[in-house]
């Protein structure tokens, strides 16, 4: 993985990293903004951004295919974030990512409070439309995307990553604009017309 570098750009940190090549997309892959979140399962202000802002990205820029939609999930808030995360690559293995995405958010519970465990998660995940719940719970089970969830942590902390939501806008070739905490649609929007140009 390409480490992060840290760029000072007209007094607003610009950061230059490669998305990682197993990361989903949502969005056209003629897009030349990218926009990669780096959220937390269990982060009370990634499902706020989920609720408020997301389909307001989604509705004008991605569904458009101006913008691509990266999501990361990391682990930030406690040990059952990286039981739910590990849960969105075994989701990936049967193409639904996105959807175990949308599934979590939608069905959130309180940080640290149990709701995260493996079983729960398996219970979660069996709301998911067309997912064999049998392989998912075996690649659950396994643990193999533990060291993934893990590396994809330390490269958001090397990308500058203190909280989540945190999220970057721009390109590999340009370098990334940070937009911290669950910021409302207007903040992106700002942004991204202005990266558009």
């Amino acid at each position: 993985m390409i480490q992060p570098q840290q760029i000072q750009q007209a007094r607003q940190p610009i950061v230059k990293f490669q998305i990682p090549s197993f990361t989903p997309s949502r969005g056209a892959d003629s897009s030349q903004i990218n926009i990669v979140e780096f959220g937390d399962y269990q982060c009370p202000f990634c499902e706020k951004f989920f609720q408020e802002t997301e389909p307001q990205i989604m509705q004008h820029y991605v569904n458009t295919g101006k913008v691509k939609f990266y999501f990361e999930g990391i682990e930030f808030v406690g040990p059952d974030s990286l039981t739910l995360a590990q849960g969105s690559w075994c989701a990936d293995e049967q193409g639904k990512y996105y959807e175990y995405h949308d599934q979590i958010y939608s069905n959130q519970g309180r940080e640290n409070s149990g709701w995260g465990t493996p079983d729960k998660v398996k219970v979660l995940a069996a709301g998911i439309t067309g997912l064999d719940t049998q392989k998912f719970n075996a690649c659950l089970d396994s643990k193999k995307y533990e060291s993934r969830v893990q590396e994809l942590t330390l490269f958001a902390q090397k990308a500058g990553v203190t909280g989540t939501p945190s999220s970057f806008i721009g390109s590999y070739k340009e370098g990334y604009i940070s937009v911290t905490g669950a910021q409302p649609y207007d903040v992106f929007k700002q942004i991204i017309d202005k990266q558009m140009g």
